[in-house]
């Protein structure tokens, strides 16, 4: 049950950038996984794809992917995202590669949003999750 179960704070050990800022990139409770926004930065902090929204959402979802098996899930077990986008015209770029993260179709319940600046120069997008593990 959630009331009884402890948080645990996700670290994943490689294969996503390091935290310069105040916040975990997962938090588990029980089942329940809570991902912070993922962005398309690589383990050195270098942006993956400038100007590329395919390329920035595909090193997003890579990120994704490395929090959620950090806990001990599948990308699968993702249920709800919100992409943030700079510029809706990008949200063709987005579907397209969340097709290749989840190729049977049962995608997560999502939300996308144009956002009016993201967190970093160069940023197309950025997207949260929230995931329960072994659900797929």
């Amino acid at each position: 049950m959630i009331d009884t179960a402890k948080k645990e704070v996700i670290r994943p050990e490689r294969g996503i950038h390091p935290l310069p800022w105040p916040y975990s990139h997962g938090i588990k409770v029980g089942n329940l996984l809570f991902i912070a926004g993922q962005v398309a930065l690589d383990e050195e902090l270098r942006l993956i794809g400038p100007g590329d929204a395919e390329a920035q959402a595909r090193q997003t979802w890579k990120n994704i992917q490395t929090v959620v098996e950090a806990a001990g899930g599948k990308v699968t077990d993702v249920v709800r995202v919100t992409t943030y986008l700079a510029d809706l015209a990008d949200v063709d770029a987005i579907h397209k590669v969340r097709k290749e993260f989840f190729p049977s179709g049962d995608f997560p319940t999502a939300t996308v949003v144009q956002a009016a600046k993201l967190g970093l120069p160069g940023l197309l997008l950025e997207t949260e999750a929230f995931a329960i593990i072994g659900c797929s």
